[in-house]
């Protein structure tokens, strides 16, 4: 078999029990669906700037399987993949892949019957031999332990429901598409005269970090602040001017930058 590794392709499949009755394309139900999904894009992205758009799938039956053909975009995941069943050691894959699969464990010892399986081949007779196999058995982890500081940041997005009548959250959907849920105090939220709903919003919030992966948890609303960018044409050329006007008695600003810095040569 050729191992290189851009005409390998990556098969994820997901097996469960619906009423009693082993899942198939008949009776597949959307969070499951929807889950692989999301796992798989995911899976494939990492942290790169991979385009979705030009990874082709193929959606098969048996279980529910998803394929994506051999491609130079999946060839990242692939070397993740082959570090995972060489190592079983999360520590040196894409902080991504690896939540994925730690995710994919949890859901997995929450419901028992259920396995998913990530494999470089498709063919049927091989998939058991070159597979990594996620149940409520699997052990996948890292080694190093997860660390959470507590932090501040801003997240700027546009606001689609505030409220709640147990837990008061604001939810607001980020320019690169996330969504994310903030916790609220409920009379800070009553307190607040703005109609912001459906609108785009700077947010500056409490959270907890993971050192290793960014990630955020425990978001929770401090204040709505003020944020509109946007371009002026007529201070932009005036700004211009005066940078112009400011630059007038140097023949070679290249050559005045240079001196300045000590770059005599």
């Amino acid at each position: 078999m050729d191992n290189s590794i851009d005409k390998r392709e990556l098969y994820f499949s997901v097996k469960d029990t619906v009423q009693d009755a082993q899942i198939d394309l008949s009776n597949l139900s959307l969070p499951i669906i929807s889950e692989l999904i999301e796992a798989v894009a995911k899976f494939i992205k990492g942290t790169s700037s991979v385009d979705l758009s030009e990874v082709k799938v193929a959606i098969k039956a048996g279980s529910v399987a998803i394929v994506v053909p051999s491609s130079p975009s999946i060839a990242p995941a692939i070397a993740d993949y082959d570090e995972i069943k060489a190592s079983g050691n999360l520590d040196k894959i894409d902080s991504i892949r690896a939540r994925i699969i730690t995710d994919l464990q949890e859901k997995a010892k929450k419901n028992p019957n259920r396995t998913y399986t990530i494999s470089d081949t498709s063919d049927i007779t091989k998939i058991d031999l070159q597979s990594i196999v996620i149940s409520n058995e699997s052990d996948y982890r890292t080694t190093i332990e997860d660390q959470w500081v507590k932090t501040e940041t801003y997240v700027y997005g546009r606001i689609y429901d505030i409220g709640g009548k147990i837990k008061p959250n604001v939810h607001i959907t980020l320019e690169n598409g996330d969504t994310v849920r903030l916790d609220a105090d409920a009379e800070f939220l009553a307190g607040d005269s703005e109609n912001r709903l459906y609108k785009y919003q700077l947010v500056r919030i409490k959270a907890e970090q993971n050192l290793r992966t960014k990630k955020l948890r425990n978001e929770k609303v401090v204040s709505f602040d003020k944020y509109a960018p946007r371009f002026d044409e007529s201070e932009f050329q005036a700004l211009s001017a005066k940078v112009k006007s400011s630059w007038a008695g140097v023949p070679d600003i290249v050559a005045w930058v240079e001196e300045a810095r000590g770059n005599h040569a």
